[in-house]
């Protein structure tokens, strides 16, 4: 035995060298694994956050001129509320579509709507109620206004006063609960 090298016993330690170095393969991955699904649903969050910031509600495409106001403005298409329009020409629309033209109901409504020399009386007044008559008709035939009971109106600066009011008051006779007015932005008028 004097040629052999010395025999060695068998080794009874683990190799972690291996080990540690699946290890560290399989944390990397997880890693860049969470980083990426964080970044994606930071990215749908900006662009839910960028829909609800620019809306395109159909409601806004009827033109009015809205009276100005510092209150709050409401976000129109977060709400998913009925919104009612009334123009200079007392035309009402329901969302983007016209639902009623006063002045093919009243003709003679034509010569208070949009001048400030004529005043508004008692001929103008039963006119107006034909208006009104077929407004309440048309309301309480809209299925959502059935459900929701409440509505948002947008009324141009043009319209007396107190059509507004009358509108509002048949609105609610109609059956809707909740009533909002809706007006521009201070801001918007800089």
């Amino acid at each position: 035995m004097a040629g052999m090298a010395p025999q060695r016993g068998l080794v009874s330690d683990i190799n972690v060298t291996p080990l540690v170095d699946v290890m560290l393969v399989l944390l990397i991955i997880f890693m860049i694994s969470a980083s990426i699904e964080t970044l994606q649903v930071q990215q749908e969050k900006e662009r839910i956050e960028e829909m609800a910031v620019k809306p395109e509600p159909a409601d806004q495409k009827v033109p009015v001129n809205l009276p100005r106001t510092d209150s709050e403005p409401v976000n129109l298409s977060e709400e998913r509320k009925v919104v009612m329009t009334i123009n200079d020409q007392a035309e009402f629309f329901i969302g983007p579509t016209r639902v009623l033209a006063c002045l093919d109901l009243a003709p003679d409504l034509r010569a208070v709507l949009g001048s400030r020399r004529k005043a508004w009386g008692e001929a103008e007044d039963r006119a107006f109620e034909r208006c009104l008559a077929a407004l309440e008709q048309k309301i309480a035939a809209n299925e959502k206004l059935k459900t929701d009971r409440e509505m948002y109106l947008r009324a141009d600066r043009a319209i007396p006063y107190g059509l507004v009011l009358k509108v509002m008051a048949r609105v609610r006779r109609a059956g809707v609960g909740k009533f909002g007015l809706i007006a521009e932005p201070e801001e918007a008028a800089k």
